[in-house]
């Protein structure tokens, strides 16, 4: 078959507006004869680096960090691939990426059913199942007060017929009891749960640590299989056409299964996007724990993350689960940030604290009085 542009695959196809790219095309005659007795005399070739803010059928619309808008017309790509975010300070690409980057990098492997902006709070649901996907990820300022913004969040989940949920991220060393937001909302009657780690790591670094141990056989899928699925605890069974949805929406996707003597004994996904690797779903039979299942499953994921050229990894871990935290440390990750959910007071705790505020004025009012 041949592969003139009128027929060959069209290599912008799979980029997404607002994700960071890398697009090479072909210079044009004029930009060659431009070009001789420079440097870059020969060249047929260039690349351009940014943020893809349009695409349709023709044209790319990219952004560069600095400069103005590029137009490209597709028909001069010759390749193009989302990269990660600009680090936002010196250090290993897994650790240099922001907080706030990281989370847009991770909410593309885990996308809800749906979604709505609140300024930078991202409200999610997908019929509430797990918090990532029905709570609402404050990733910057919302629009207005705080306490406006928290009001709509508790109107937008209640037309839903759920709790409402907020998940904020934590820079490292941070707290959750030093943080503003948590501060504010908790004087509002929200309360806090389910410290979880965010942590990173290299791949290449991954792939060599877990070689250092046996390992065990492992079946790759682009789709959940029935030996996968096999593995899902009885919630995710509950909400199996929701579970199977958000499993399967992420841009690219890979499905790890390891075994024992034919018997499926641990599972993993990994969602591929803007340059990273993320793990999710790593799960072992509680008979089969350290093993080495799970770092086989986490192992085969690295295999195919490299060689998508995503040089970074990262999943999101319980505080409270040593073990699992025990693993990934000896994996080469390390912990980027945190992030904690913000559950709303129910309507019965919001009446008996706006009952309270009405009695304390009384009681002020009468000790003042007493000391006149």
């Amino acid at each position: 078959m041949s592969n003139s542009p009128g027929n060959r695959p069209d290599p912008t196809s799979a980029l997404r507006d607002g994700t960071r790219v890398m697009v090479r095309r072909r210079l044009s005659d004029a930009e060659r004869a431009s070009a001789a007795g420079t440097p870059d005399a020969g060249h047929t070739l260039t690349d351009v680096v940014g943020t893809l803010v349009r695409r349709d059928v023709s044209t790319l619309v990219v952004e560069p960090r600095r400069g103005p808008h590029v137009e490209i017309a597709v028909s001069d790509v010759v390749a193009a691939k989302e990269i990660p975010p600009s680090p936002s300070r010196r250090d290993h690409p897994h650790r240099a990426i922001s907080t706030s980057d990281l989370q847009e990098v991770m909410n593309d492997g885990w996308l809800a059913e749906e979604g709505h902006w609140l300024g930078r709070w991202l409200l999610r649901a997908s019929g509430g199942y797990t918090k990532r996907a029905n709570s609402c990820l404050t990733l910057g300022a919302p629009p207005g007060p705080v306490e406006q913004a928290l009001d709509s969040v508790r109107a937008w989940y209640a037309e839903r017929n759920q709790p409402a949920l907020l998940q904020v991220p934590l820079p490292a060393g941070v707290r959750a009891s030093d943080d503003d937001l948590v501060r504010f909302a908790r004087s509002c009657g929200w309360q806090a749960t389910s410290p979880t780690l965010v942590m990173t790591a290299s791949t290449a670094y991954v792939l060599e640590s877990a070689a250092r141990e046996p390992r065990a056989t492992v079946e790759l899928s682009t789709g959940i299989t029935p030996t996968w699925w096999h593995l899902v605890d009885d919630r995710t069974r509950e909400h199996e056409s929701v579970a199977r949805a958000l499993l399967t929406r992420s841009p690219e996707r890979i499905f790890a299964t390891a075994f024992d003597g034919g018997n499926p004994v641990a599972h993993a996904r990994m969602a591929s996007a803007q340059g990273w690797g993320g793990l999710f779903d790593i799960t072992t039979v509680p008979e089969q724990r350290r093993r080495g299942f799970a770092r086989s499953v986490v192992e085969a994921c690295a295999s195919v993350a490299r060689k998508r050229d995503a040089l970074s990894l990262y999943l999101q871990v319980s505080a409270a689960n040593e073990g699992a935290i025990e693993l990934y440390d000896r994996l080469g990750f390390t912990t980027h940030h945190t992030y904690v959910y913000l559950e709303a007071p129910s309507q019965d705790a919001l009446q008996a604290s706006a009952l309270r505020g009405l009695r304390r004025p009384a009681a002020r009012t009468s000790r003042a009085s007493a000391s006149t």
